[in-house]
């Protein structure tokens, strides 16, 4: 008797196992819940201009903007904050407050970007944070460098709240700014307010 013993469809089985178990541990995954968007989150720099000790937390004013931060002590680790640090804080917005979730000095590593800091999807309102370009007065526009993609972004400014912004057009190429706005199309992000 002349047995003859195929093993084709053993083999695409388990080649076709494979191919889903590697896509499946490829596709990105949140590590955690403060890793997806939330339009009322901010993420900013800037130098320390007062700070009081309220309780369990820190009351903190920065430089530039028109928030003040309530910083956890307990974030704050083995250091103070001082009038004159520069410091990153992260966090919600509510009306005229910021509850931090995230601080660094700029001494550490975790300054020149926010971990939880994620792009404002196209077709949504929200913070969005980079750094400063290029300026163009006469057309209304500036050139940030989003921190989440790290690709250059042009803000149309023509329309802000200028009662409750910074005045834009004493940014300088290297500021670090923060945009609440939406999309104006898919190359174009419209400020309605903007803050150090």
């Amino acid at each position: 008797m002349n047995m003859k013993i195929t093993f084709a469809p053993l083999v695409a089985a388990s080649s076709l196992a494979l191919l889903l178990s590697s896509a499946a541990t490829a596709a990105p995954r949140p590590q955690n819940p403060d890793s997806v968007y939330r339009a009322d989150r901010i993420s900013t720099q800037g130098q320390v201009t007062s700070m009081t000790r309220e309780g369990d937390q820190y009351r903190v004013v920065l430089n530039h903007g028109s928030y003040t931060y309530y910083v956890p002590a307990s974030m704050v680790r083995n250091r103070d904050i001082r009038i004159g640090d520069r410091v990153r804080i992260g966090g919600i917005v509510s009306g005229d407050t910021v509850n931090a979730d995230y601080v660094a000095f700029s001494d550490e590593t975790g300054y020149a970007t926010d971990p939880s800091y994620r792009a404002v999807p196209y077709g949504s309102i929200g913070w969005m944070s980079g750094t400063v370009m290029n300026v163009n007065r006469r057309l209304g526009y500036i050139t940030i460098r989003d921190d989440a993609s790290g690709l250059p972004v042009k803000i149309d400014v023509r329309k802000i709240d200028t009662k409750r912004s910074v005045n834009v057009w004493k940014t300088r190429s290297g500021d670090h700014i923060s945009i609440n706005g939406s999309w104006e199309n898919r190359n174009t992000f419209e400020a309605s307010r903007v803050q150090y």
